[in-house]
């Protein structure tokens, strides 16, 4: 259980993050709209930022859907022992005379 709490911090910690990237593209877009229309290079920079972020994007994207997995692997096993205990129980139920 402690593995799937680490996971789905680190899941927030992720979310946040991306958060936070899409919150600076916004700021350096709408503060420097005049001199991105003015000079070439500072249009340059901003196309590779916005070409970063979409990179960033899609492999926090991809360690989402890795957590999502081992998040669901670890409830799966989880369910699997307490299955096995309850049939450990059915055919082996613990006497009262011991």
């Amino acid at each position: 259980m402690r593995k799937v709490k680490t996971l789905a911090i680190i899941f927030t910690f992720w979310i946040l993050l991306v958060i936070l990237s899409a919150a600076w593209l916004v700021f350096l877009i709408y503060n420097n709209y005049y001199l991105i229309s003015i000079n070439l290079i500072y249009l340059a920079v901003l196309i590779i930022a916005c070409f970063a972020f979409v990179l960033s994007m899609f492999f926090i994207f991809q360690i989402i859907v890795n957590v999502r997995i081992q998040i669901k692997k670890a409830k799966q096993k989880e369910r699997n022992i307490k299955q096995i205990l309850q049939y450990d129980q059915t055919i082996d139920p613990p006497s009262i005379y011991n």
